[in-house]
């Protein structure tokens, strides 16, 4: 039993050995990408959630926004993967799910996040 317990644990510090491990420097830009990624998020998301007034998707800037969403991720997608394709399909969403709800639905969908899922499921007035 002390035999394989002592193999197992020899076998752990080998294991360890071979385990690639950032340095200091790594650490830190990570460690400042997630900082900044999480705020930007927090901002955003402080700003727009629960918001029923912004964005306005059928307004000028609401359709510019949309618009927006669909170029940053082509050319982001163009720039890092050759399937670029799918992920212009995909960034087409948002506008084709506006779009319908406004047109054929005669519903135009107001804010974002948590004010956006109300204004599709409870409808109040």
């Amino acid at each position: 039993m002390i035999k394989r317990i002592k193999t197992f644990l020899r076998d752990i510090q080998t294991e360890w050995g071979k385990v690639s491990k950032p340095d200091r420097k790594e650490v830190q830009g990570n460690t400042l990408v997630v900082i900044v990624a999480c705020a930007v998020l927090g901002i955003f998301l402080w700003i727009v959630d629960g918001n029923t007034e912004y964005p306005g998707w059928v307004s000028i800037h609401g359709i510019i926004l949309l618009l927006g969403i669909i170029v940053c991720i082509t050319v982001m997608a163009k720039r890092y993967t050759p399937r670029w394709q799918i992920a212009f399909l995909i960034s087409l969403i948002p506008l084709i799910v506006v779009a319908v709800s406004y047109v054929v639905l005669d519903y135009s969908i107001a804010g974002f996040g948590l004010a956006l899922l109300r204004s599709l499921f409870i409808r109040t007035g």
